[in-house]
């Protein structure tokens, strides 16, 4: 049985918490945001092999150190996702709008940065 998806956020904080408590934590942020970077190579890394074992295997671990990051910030994983989908789902919205006033129902992908650059500022 798969659990629900932000179950999963939280099984991954309680199990954070309970390594912390034997010494297996990053001590400053900066470690945490070191390792970021070293996971982000390994998933490109990952890619580039095309071995989708690998890819899910070192995208867990992207995700994993990136839940701890939030952790180490003292911020809410909930707060931070539904605050990335809003801003997403504002932009998409407005790409939409943007589409649908020129008469598009598709766009080239240059076309689709420009609209993109667009709508962040």
């Amino acid at each position: 049985m798969m659990n629900n998806p932000k179950d999963i956020f939280y099984e991954s904080i309680e199990l954070q918490l309970k390594a912390r408590e034997i010494g297996l934590d990053w001590l400053e942020v900066d470690g945490v945001i070191s390792k970021m970077f070293e996971e982000t190579r390994e998933v490109q890394e990952a890619i580039d092999s095309q071995n989708k074992e690998d890819i899910i295997e070192e995208l867990g671990d992207l995700l994993f150190t990136y839940i701890s990051l939030v952790r180490h910030l003292d911020l809410s994983i909930d707060e931070v996702m539904i605050q990335a989908k809003d801003k997403f789902e504002k932009r998409y919205l407005s790409i939409r709008d943007m589409m649908e006033k020129s008469g598009k129902s598709s766009v080239s992908p240059n076309e689709m940065q420009d609209m993109w650059d667009k709508i962040k500022k």
